[in-house]
């Protein structure tokens, strides 16, 4: 008799050893409930293990602030505005550097002239450079990260490019 391919892509090698059994009767007779309560071929091994606050387990130390599901919640939500607020800085810089190359410098001397453009490209980088020192200098997770980058998005708007200075020639 020939095998139908369709068999084989359904059955595992092994199946047909006569040492495996499905049936709990099978199990050694030393097996406890917890054993037998247990799909057929699995055996438990070891005791179950209890955690209290303060104890070790296995020689690790157990954290008695073991994030739950309210962290994950709220580090989810800390993801998403930290993603926005970074949106919003990626926008400030991008209209600091519209600005600083459509105004106009309006010195006559070459250190004035200079120094102005070098404040627009500063001012460029400023949105850029305060997103990465906050995240960089305050602790993770901290409400002072959150307020230095909303002091940001207020100190930092590019009001040159909002109210259209330099626009026309």
């Amino acid at each position: 008799m020939t095998r139908d391919p369709d068999d084989d892509a359904l059955s595992w090698a092994g199946d047909d050893d006569p040492t495996l059994s499905a049936s709990p009767a099978a199990s050694a007779p030393g097996a406890d409930a917890a054993e037998s309560a247990l799909a057929p071929g699995w055996k438990v091994v070891g005791e179950p293990g209890t955690v209290s606050d303060g104890e070790q387990l296995d020689g690790v130390a157990v954290d008695d602030e073991a994030p739950g599901a309210d962290a994950a919640a709220a580090s989810s939500a800390a993801l998403i505005v930290l993603g926005v607020l970074g949106g919003v800085y990626l926008l400030y810089t991008v209209g600091w550097v519209i600005t600083a190359g459509r105004v106009p410098n309006g010195s006559a001397d070459i250190v004035g002239g200079f120094m102005f453009d070098l404040g627009l490209w500063l001012a460029a980088l400023a949105p850029a450079l305060w997103f990465a020192l906050s995240l960089w200098l305050t602790a993770v997770g901290s409400r002072w990260r959150l307020f230095w980058l909303l002091l940001g998005v207020i100190v930092l708007l590019p009001v040159p490019f909002v109210v259209g200075v330099g626009v026309g020639a």
